[in-house]
Parts: C-alpha cells; sequence; structure tokens
C-alpha cells in the first residue's frame, strides 16, 4: 500500500455544531467515543464493542473524519508534487548578492515620495452593491445581531415532533426534560432544540424493539439507565 494511504492526520478536526449529538451523551459515553475517533483517525481502526447510541454517534461523523484523513493526505501529496517540480530556489552566492544590494540600493523610488494631507481613503465594501466605492469618511458597519436561542412552548414541540413522525407523548417528555435542565445539552446552553428533537425521536426508534414484552418485567440495568436518559421513565 502507498506510503500516503498509510499517513495519519495530526489531529482530529470536527466542526463544532458536529458535536450536537455527542453533548447528549453521559460523560463515560462522551469520552468512550471520542477515544474511538481519535484511534479511527490516528490508526484507522474501526470501533468495536460500542452501545447502541455510541455507535450512532460514531456513525454520525464518520464522514467528517475520514474527510479529515483524505485532505491530509492530498496536502502531503502536494507537497511532494511541488518538491518534484524543484520548489523554492536554492539560495546562491548570486541570489544573496542580489539580495544585499536590494536592502542598501533598494529599488523603486530616487526621491521620497511628495507627502500629501490628504486623507486616507479606504474601500469599502456595500451590502447591497458588489462594486467597492471609495470613501474618505468610511464608518465600520454595525455588526448583525446574533440570533438568541429562545425556548420552544409544548405546542410548538409538538408540532414538530408530529412533522417528524414522533408522538404527543414523547413531545412531552423531551418539553419537560430540557424544561427542568434549563435547555442544555450536556453543560453547554442549547443552540438548536430542533436537531436535538431529532436526535430524540431517532433514539426512541432504535430503542423501540429493545423494551420487554408485555408481562416480561425482567429488564437489565442497562436498558433501564437508557429509558431512564431519553425520559421514558
Amino acid at each position: 500500500m502507498d506510503d500516503i494511504e498509510m499517513a495519519r492526520p495530526k489531529g482530529l478536526l470536527i466542526p463544532f455544531d458536529k458535536f450536537v449529538i455527542l453533548d447528549i451523551l453521559p460523560p463515560e459515553q462522551y469520552k468512550n467515543v471520542l477515544t474511538k475517533m481519535r484511534q479511527y483517525v490516528e490508526h484507522g481502526k474501526e470501533p468495536e464493542g460500542l452501545e447502541p447510541i455510541e455507535q450512532v454517534a460514531f456513525e454520525s461523523l464518520r464522514s467528517f473524519m475520514d474527510e479529515n484523513i483524505k485532505t491530509y493526505q492530498r496536502s502531503i501529496l502536494a507537497h511532494r508534487e511541488a518538491g518534484r517540480k524543484g520548489g523554492r530556489p536554492k539560495k546562491t552566492d548570486e541570489n544573496q548578492k542580489v539580495f544585499d544590494d536590494n536592502q542598501t540600493k533598494p529599488i523603486g523610488f530616487f526621491e521620497k515620495p511628495n507627502e500629501t494631507k490628504r486623507p486616507l481613503k479606504y474601500k469599502v465594501q456595500s451590502t447591497t452593491d458588489t462594486k467597492v466605492s471609495d470613501s474618505s469618511s468610511a464608518e465600520a458597519l454595525p455588526p448583525t445581531p446574533k440570533s438568541r436561542f429562545s425556548p420552544p412552548d409544548v405546542e410548538t414541540v409538538k408540532n414538530y415532533f408530529a412533522e417528524k413522525g414522533g408522538t404527543e407523548g414523547q413531545a412531552i417528555r423531551f418539553h419537560a426534560y430540557y424544561e427542568s435542565n434549563g435547555w442544555k445539552v450536556g453543560r453547554n446552553p442549547m443552540k438548536n432544540w430542533k436537531a436535538a428533537a431529532s436526535g430524540w425521536i431517532s433514539r426512541d426508534r432504535e430503542q423501540q424493539p429493545n423494551k420487554p414484552a408485555p408481562g416480561n418485567t425482567s429488564r437489565s440495568a442497562a436498558d433501564v439507565y437508557a429509558d431512564i436518559f431519553k425520559g421514558v421513565i
């Protein structure tokens, strides 16, 4: 196998907005998934022994890890191609002499340029036109205000769950859970409640086959914990 295909990045680059699904994991599962992600990017090792919700989190970020690896390998290949074409010219005595002469006798103005008292002009990019205009009194444009998170009411959550194929009971549990913890994902304030709701619905669907049959009260501690985490219990 070509050594470039064996090359691995020196770090793990994952966009912040892709951590939404990781933030809903308990600390131990969060750490376990990150460890498996590092092993995958650094050594190409496929994850083993992941719980269902951990596997979902890992697979949702696999494409970004693969792109991370490919980008690193492409950069190595580009550097090699540049090296074959010569790259930066080697330093020689003649090149050094030309450089030293330019430092003591720079090529350009023979005299100092005429000073001017005219105010400097700045290029200002119009927000409605693609042309760049000159302005002697350019002012900084006011920053665009960022939209702040506003918690949804329970009716809004019910409507969204209905659109996504969820149930009213799921919507009520979702709203009650995040209303009680101040609308936080892990330790961080929630930014997109719809993304969290979609994950909630998906986890409910995945765990549905694992619910015990009527009259069967034998359940593992892991199953009970999973239901508590989802808000089923």
